[in-house]
């Protein structure tokens, strides 16, 4: 038969030591790196400055247009038929300005200003959506991490005992106590957990490879612990609607929708109804000086020419556009019938998030049933596992009943370790559906101890 040597089992447990030394990354840390180097939100962000400074620059819609000209000449007479010599005839300077400023009053400019507004609205809240959607998928990750590493040491506790099981069965099969069955079914035991660490030792490093590429993190690193299982007393889903609906990135942006499309039917209306109405106002200057004299301007005078001041008011009357069925016509009604989808759009999703949250309520309340449960079974299981410990070193219970045993307390650790991280995770959802982050959500709705009793 062949024995497991007490060296690999030593390398075994000694594997994740080296872990305590790197440096600990926060959930906060790792959001903030993922955000980062995520293209997406990069791109958003972008959009969303760019919205920003269209938003405020009001000066392209009424600064003048200003110019400036200057130009210079001189010359000089070759010899010729009439000239008998060479000579310079002088200088010119000629200097010219201009002032011109026209402005035409529609309906887009009537509307620019909140279809601006709400254009810089709309840049925001993709950006926060998209920030929120990189947050909830890191912080799943993160804690997927974490939960790892307590099932690593779940994994490595349950082979240091199996370790000390078999070296205490192999002692007493030396010794003639038990038989090779026993002994075996302990050395079976002892492989099964190491495989049990090996398999939880490479799915962390699976996970830790995803996470690193999602995030764009490089170095190694330790995760905090795993927070705290926070048992909630939520209200009904009514309730935390009328509370935190309006406040959602959700709800906030089918309002921004509708209102978009009634700002564009109010511009299609203008447009469709309202007179033109342009002005224009414009300045020009010229005037210059000249060595060579005229008659009209002796030599070294300066001279205007032009100095004259112009305006125009114009006022056009869309006449054709009154008329049912023309191209105004037909677009404002188009832009009527947008109002009302994107009203309609926004009682969905007002449904689709009462919805949601009715959903989340209800898994949260069983998962809390399924922790208590769980719970309950890691007590017995480690409480058995005890007694059967003792059991089996006083000669009274078998190898294989430790071993199962052993493998019960196992996997109710891991029960109730993967009960607590989907709780997590079901509890961040509905913060992050309500708008809230996690923290105000448990502290807000935190199950009293006066509701536990």
């Amino acid at each position: 038969m062949k024995i497991l040597p007490k060296l690999l089992v030593l390398m075994a447990l000694l594997m994740p030591l080296g872990a305590e030394n790197l440096p600990i990354l926060t959930l906060d840390e790792a959001i903030a790196a993922a955000s980062e180097n995520n293209l997406t939100l990069k791109q958003a962000a972008i959009s969303a400055n760019q919205r920003i400074r269209n938003a405020n620059n009001y000066v392209k819609d009424y600064l003048p247009t200003f110019g400036i000209s200057v130009t210079a000449d001189t010359g000089v007479s070759f010899p010729s038929a009439t000239v008998e010599k060479t000579d310079f005839d002088g200088f010119g300077l000629e200097l010219g300005a201009t002032a011109n400023f026209s402005y035409t009053l529609n309906g887009s400019k009537i509307t620019g200003n909140n279809t601006r507004n709400l254009e810089k609205e709309a840049a925001s809240l993709s950006y926060e959506t998209a920030y929120d959607s990189i947050e909830e998928a890191v912080t799943q990750a993160y804690w997927t991490l974490a939960t790892y590493d307590i099932a690593i040491d779940n994994a490595r506790t349950a082979l240091s005992d199996a370790q000390a099981n078999y070296e205490s069965t192999l002692e007493m099969y030396n010794s003639g106590l038990v038989d090779e069955l026993t002994l075996s079914n302990m050395e079976l035991e002892l492989n099964n957990r190491e495989l049990t660490l090996v398999e939880a030792e490479n799915s962390k490093e699976l996970a830790m490879a995803s996470f690193k590429a999602s995030t764009g993190i490089e170095e190694d690193f330790q995760t905090e612990p795993l927070p705290d299982t926070v048992q909630l007393s939520l209200p009904d889903a009514s309730v935390l609607f009328n509370e935190y609906a309006e406040a959602t990135a959700t709800i906030r942006s089918a309002r921004n929708e509708l209102a978009s499309a009634e700002n564009s039917k109010k511009e299609a209306t203008l447009n469709q109804y309202m007179p033109t109405v342009s002005a224009s106002v414009g300045y020009t200057y010229r005037g210059s000086i000249s060595s060579k004299g005229s008659a009209a301007v002796p030599a070294g005078d300066y001279n205007t020419s032009i100095n004259n001041l112009t305006g125009s008011v114009t006022v056009s009357i869309p006449i054709s556009s009154y008329i049912p069925g023309s191209s105004m016509d037909v677009q404002r009604q188009a832009t009527a019938d947008n109002v009302t989808i994107k009203s309609l759009s926004l009682q969905d999703k007002q449904n689709s998030l009462l919805s949601d949250i009715r959903s989340s309520i209800l898994t949260i309340e069983q998962q809390q049933a399924q922790l208590d449960m769980l719970e309950t079974s890691l007590e017995i299981a480690e409480r058995t596992y005890k007694l059967r410990e003792e059991s089996y070193n006083a000669g009274l219970s078998s190898a294989s009943d430790l071993s199962d045993s052993r493998s019960a307390l196992l996997s109710a650790q891991n029960n109730l370790l993967s009960a607590r991280l989907n709780h997590l995770l079901s509890s961040n959802k509905l913060a992050t559906t309500l708008g809230i982050n996690l923290q105000d959500l448990q502290e807000t709705y935190s199950i009293t101890e006066k509701e536990t009793v």
